[in-house]
């Protein structure tokens, strides 16, 4: 019986009734708890509804019922480093994405470019703290503005809570709702952020890491970038004990020696530059 409302709950998936999939995987749940399968499709329901506390205990505890070292629970790591940045635990969710990308490596399992992304998704909301945290020291108005912004948010945030818990709003609305809510916020925050840069002659300003200097295996800005077969770039010595490891690409999957990693001379030289000319990224 649980597999058949596991059964249903896949098609209700399919069908974009995330809500109708939820319950048909929980109930699965009541009748066989023991089964990993059950709780990692809820994780990935939740998170198609939005409901991140509730995705992070799934996934949890879909890892803890396969075992942690165990590779079919690496897709269920991806759900967990997931639902833990979009609760804005970006450290958390870095070591759960690192920490299974390494067994990824071994396994040559199919997350391991999931798991990449997630990565660099992670360092970049650490970074960014980092960011808000040394800009807010930098000028005491811009602190007190963004706190003000930040406030608000919350309250907005808190608003919408109140109408999902009076059956005004459904869970659906309330993710669409509180996502608009948010992106208006970070528009805020980035057009005031852009104000004061222009306003102190570019002494506050928000520094970036561009995404193309950055290595997909190290995750650091690439020292020595060489190029696979399928026109992607990666730092030489990730790169390489990567293929060395596994035999693949990383991004296609196809098989791939050291011998076919080729220079990339014009983003070394882009790498340099921007390292020169902003030597804080060296710590990235």
């Amino acid at each position: 019986m649980a597999q058949e409302l596991k059964t249903k709950g896949n098609e209700l998936y399919k069908q974009d009734d995330f809500q109708g999939a939820e319950d048909c995987f929980s109930q699965a749940i009541q009748k066989n708890p023991h089964d990993p399968t059950f709780f990692s499709n809820r994780a990935i329901t939740r998170i198609k509804l939005e409901k991140w506390a509730e995705a992070e205990h799934d996934a949890r505890a879909a890892i803890d019922l396969y075992g942690l070292k165990n590779p079919t629970a690496l897709k269920s790591s991806y759900y967990l480093s997931k639902a833990l940045l979009e609760l804005q635990r970006p450290q958390e969710a870095y070591d759960v994405a690192v920490d299974a990308y390494q067994l990824s490596l071994g396994s040559k399992n199919a997350q391991t470019g999931n798991l990449s992304q997630m990565i660099l998704r992670a360092k970049q909301r650490i970074w960014a703290a980092k960011e808000t945290s040394r800009l807010r020291e930098m000028n005491e108005t811009l602190r007190s503005i963004e706190a003000l912004i930040e406030a608000d948010l919350e309250r907005s945030v808190a608003e919408l809570r109140k109408q999902v818990d009076a059956g005004e709003l459904g869970e659906i609305g309330f993710g669409e709702d509180q996502r608009a809510l948010r992106e208006d916020s970070e528009k805020k925050i980035h057009d005031l952020r852009e104000a004061f840069r222009i306003a102190s002659h570019g002494e506050v300003k928000e520094r970036h890491v561009p995404d193309h200097l950055i290595d997909g295996i190290t995750f650091e800005v690439m020292h020595d970038p060489v190029m696979t077969p399928s026109g992607s770039s990666f730092d030489r010595i990730g790169i390489t004990k990567y293929v060395e490891q596994s035999g693949v690409d990383p991004i296609t999957r196809a098989p791939l020696t050291v011998k076919d990693l080729r220079p990339n001379y014009a983003l070394k030289a882009a790498c340099e530059q921007f390292l020169t000319e902003n030597g804080w990224a060296v710590d990235y």
